[in-house]
């Protein structure tokens, strides 16, 4: 008897998932593994996220779009320029790479700005209120992801210390895609958003706490 996927199902999935992670990051015997599988989990969340996707229309699809290619275009100034984020490259982490920027930070785009817009969407209404407040869940989330990142060689800062420069610069990029996409494609919430955001946080929050 086949089990329907709900989203409670999906998100215990992930909650599994990434705690298997987190243990295996935990023990240097099993990094170098878990390393090589940080793609996959990407690619697989996103893809748990999507299934859940009430509304599939082209516009949803071509805002979608938009948001992986301009995302990836602004790694991919920020690398060469230093003018998005500040100086910094990428490791071999997160798998095939073309103008040295990983192909998967489309990914990471996508998820990121649908799971802080639907987040925010549940604490406000008007456009640039919710917008603000989704680019505020973005760079919180980037917060405790940047030691994790420079650890395990996602990517590297030409500074010692992850320059305030990059803050900004996600609270600014991360304000205008997401008013630009509030405004152009409205779509009921999906049930699986919240625990996907809150799965990604306490994952790399427990890691920040525990190499501390």
């Amino acid at each position: 008897m086949a089990v329907k996927l709900s989203p409670l199902n999906a998100g215990w999935i992930l909650v599994l998932i990434y705690a298997v992670g987190l243990t295996g990051f935990c023990f240097p015997q099993t990094t170098a593994l878990m390393n090589q599988l940080v793609w996959v989990n990407l690619l697989f969340t996103l893809v748990m996220l999507l299934i859940f996707h009430k509304k599939w229309n082209q516009v949803f699809v071509a805002s979608v779009f938009l948001i992986a290619c301009i995302g990836y275009l602004l790694e991919v100034i920020g690398v060469k320029t230093g003018y998005v984020f500040g100086f910094y490259q990428y490791g071999p982490t997160l798998g095939f790479s073309y103008w040295d920027t990983p192909l998967m930070m489309m990914v990471t785009w996508v998820t990121t700005i649908y799971t802080t817009r639907q987040v925010a969407e549940m604490v406000s209404k008007e456009p640039f209120l919710t917008a603000v407040i989704a680019a505020l869940l973005m760079v919180f989330l980037d917060f405790f992801i940047e030691p994790f990142a420079i650890r395990h060689h996602l990517w590297a800062w030409n500074s010692i210390d992850v320059p305030m420069h990059n803050y900004i610069g996600w609270f600014v990029s991360g304000l205008i895609i997401q008013y630009c996409f509030i405004k152009s494609v409205k779509f009921s919430t999906n049930k699986l958003s919240l625990p996907v955001y809150l799965i990604q946080l306490g994952f790399f929050i427990a890691l920040f706490l525990l190499k501390k």
